[in-house]
């Protein structure tokens, strides 16, 4: 291993020095520090790109979410954004929070990136969509399918990207924010943002209540405490959370500079039911959720248009497990045992870097580095400490000629806990007038997480082991698509395969113990259409995805058959006037067949039956300053999905997907204050 770390740090070096001296030899670029600002532009997209591009013109087929719009309105959090999504699929643990699923692939498989750096912080395989606040976010882009090759790890299913919002006008500008949610849940935020000499910089920062919610509240809810009855029991738990950004953008002649700072704290109680012969005690559980992110990016330019993008982060993440005893006649609250406390903390750093360069006329190339270092402490992982360190070197090249782009990548890494396959990539794009032809194949992985290899929990209940000798999983995921994009309109059609090996899951051993291995395969296939028009004052979207699953438990069993699950999504958006607007925005998600292993040990079918999500907003602006928005969240007041065995006779259980129908008002004011 050591070996391979030595040739993978030469590889490094090499390429860098390459990058370096071809670099200096080139003459022009279309690159300039003026595109370093060119970010906002309505249509552009960076998520696996050189630099911002028109999406249309994307070697990848990059979805975007841009949260200015109507639709997103009252959109608080990632779970919000997400919500209605063809391909995405959203689970609720009442502790853990807000998972999801990309075509299949759970929480593990999707890559989150906030300007370019991954989040770190995933508990039972993912990261709370519900503490990732959209305070200070621009749009949200998605590219499906592994960019490994560009970003490494945990990206076989895709790749969500959060981009930040960029300096505005050069008037110091004051904005704030109210929301208030019928379900007892309120958001106020405030933003300063102002603009000297060369430097923009801004401040967020926001604040969150939720009283938590049961099927029998009322529908006009405020945020009440109820600490000493059985109404102390919410099915889902009330919190509370608080973020700061701050962020600077520094513009020299050559470099820019952009430090930011992101910092969110969060309080999750679980209150138990009275208990007792006089029902005057309780058992509660709080959840404490510190994640602090600082980062700095620099980007150089120079004439020729060379340029540099180095990214640096730090992070860390912790959760604090309380478990009390509740005298409910004086709420006096006594620690349960130890065995009941709980603290996770994650602590990462990272850099970053790429040299882009333009070789010839024809001949674009970028390359760089990237190292990560992971500590993960726990009780519940071997000696309390364990360390993860992966450094890897990549390459890109892009050859243009007449209407064709075709780009190949290469990315090998040295990791401290395990090999690290050699990832390829190659994407090829053919615009033909208002049509764009897209072919790609990339080999993804997923690499096994500090818990995954060291875990262990044992008590009267469980046995439960990591495994240190574990594999990375690894895909092989090729996609085709066509586009159509005649003036306001666009039509898109794709389709994908995505073939996982190695999968990680726990096995039972047949000695009441249960350890993590490689057994599973997974197989994912299908189909998607997106239409969109805009006329002079509306805008329809429309969407159809078919997505097939097959899947294996064990090197003994084959794979099972392939089970199919069809999604549509549909939005109106009716521009009444400049300003006034409404949109309504519907998700059907098909029954999700899948094969388990039940408590026998059989393996079973079970599917969740159909539901569909409506959402409605209406949104007033005046004075280019103010809007008013009232929406209805969840117009068909659904809460869950029941799960059915194959046959339909036989209920298993439900699984709680959302609160009931809420009402919305979101009041926002912007204040531009005069230049001095």
């Amino acid at each position: 291993m050591r070996v391979l770390g030595t040739k993978v740090l030469s590889i490094l070096c090499l390429v860098i020095g390459m990058a370096s001296r071809l670099a200096m030899a080139q003459t022009s670029s279309n690159d300039s520090l003026q595109l370093a600002w060119s970010l906002d532009l309505e249509e552009a997209v960076v998520t696996g790109e050189r630099a911002a591009v028109n999406a249309q013109d994307a070697m990848r087929v990059v979805r975007k979410l841009d949260l200015q719009k109507v639709a997103y309105g009252s959109s608080q959090t990632l779970r919000d954004a997400l919500r209605l999504q063809n391909g995405v699929r959203l689970t609720q643990d009442l502790a853990l929070g807000t998972g999801l699923s990309l075509n299949g692939l759970g929480g593990l498989n999707v890559q989150i990136l906030l300007d370019g750096v991954p989040l770190v912080g995933r508990l039972g395989g993912n990261i709370d969509l519900g503490q990732i606040r959209l305070d200070n976010i621009d749009r949200i882009e998605i590219v499906e399918g592994p960019l490994a090759v560009e970003y490494g790890t945990h990206s076989l299913a895709g790749t969500i990207q959060l981009i930040s919002k960029r300096g505005g006008t050069p008037e110091t500008t004051i904005n704030s924010s109210l929301q208030y949610e019928s379900v007892g849940d309120y958001t106020q935020s405030a933003g300063l943002r102002w603009k000297k000499n060369r430097s923009t910089t801004s401040f967020n920062v926001s604040h969150h209540a939720f009283d938590g919610w049961s099927a029998g509240d009322p529908t006009i809810d405020w945020v009440n405490d109820f600490l000493a009855d059985s109404g102390r029991v919410a099915t889902w738990n009330p919190k509370r959370q608080g973020q700061v950004n701050v962020k600077s953008v520094w513009a020299g002649d050559v470099w820019t500079w952009t430090p930011q700072l992101m910092a969110m704290g969060e309080r999750i109680v679980n209150r138990g039911a009275p208990r007792g012969p006089y029902a005057d005690m309780a058992l509660d559980d709080m959840y404490q959720t510190l994640r602090l992110l600082p980062t700095v990016r620099a980007k150089s330019f120079t004439e020729q248009g060379m340029r540099w993008d180095i990214l640096a982060s730090w992070q860390h993440f912790s959760r604090r497990k309380e478990s009390t005893v509740v005298d409910l006649t004086t709420l006096e609250h006594t620690p349960q045992g130890p065995s009941q406390q709980d603290t996770t903390r994650v602590v990462a750093a990272m850099t970053r870097g790429t040299r882009h360069m333009t070789l010839s006329d024809k001949w674009t190339a970028r390359a760089g580095w990237d190292i990560h270092h992971e500590t993960y402490m726990s009780q519940r992982v071997e000696s309390g400490r364990q360390v993860m360190t992966d450094a890897a070197a990549f390459a890109l090249a892009t050859r243009s000629w007449l209407n064709v782009e075709a780009q190949v990548g290469l990315r090998q890494a040295w990791n401290s806990a395990f090999d690290a396959p050699l990832l390829p990539s190659a994407n090829v794009l053919v615009k033909w007038g208002e049509y764009r032809f897209r072919g790609a194949f990339a080999r993804g992985f997923r690499a096994p997480t500090l818990k995954e290899l060291y875990f262990r929990f044992v008590d009267v209940n469980h046995q439960l082991f990591g495994n240190d000798a574990l594999s990375a999983e690894s895909s092989n995921f090729m996609e085709g698509s066509w586009s159509w994009h005649p003036k306001q309109s666009e039509i898109r059609c794709r389709t994908f395969l995505n073939s996982v090996n190695d999968r990680i899951s726990l096995v039972d051993q047949l000695d009441g113990t249960y350890r993590y291995e490689n057994v599973n395969q997974f197989h994912a296939q299908g189909i998607a259409m997106d239409v969109s028009h805009r006329f002079e004052k509306w805008t329809l979207q429309g969407g159809f995805l078919l997505t097939g699953r097959k899947q294996q438990f064990s090197t003994e069993n084959e794979l099972s058959k392939m089970l199919y699950t069809p999604e549509w999504t549909s939005s109106v958006t009716w521009h009444l006037s400049d300003h006034l607007s409404f949109n309504s925005n519907c998700k059907h998600n098909g029954s999700q067949p899948r094969y388990v292993i039940d408590e026998e040990g059989r393996t079973v079918l079970r599917e969740s039956k159909p539901f569909t999500m409506i959402d409605i907003q209406a949104q007033w602006k005046w004075n280019g300053q103010n809007h008013l928005q009232f929406g209805v969240n969840n117009l068909l007041n659904v809460t869950s999905v029941e799960l059915v065995e194959g046959g339909g006779a036989h209920s298993s259980g439900n699984s709680w997907i959302a609160w009931g129908r809420s009402f919305v008002m979101t009041l926002s004011h912007q204040l531009q204050l005069p230049k001095r």
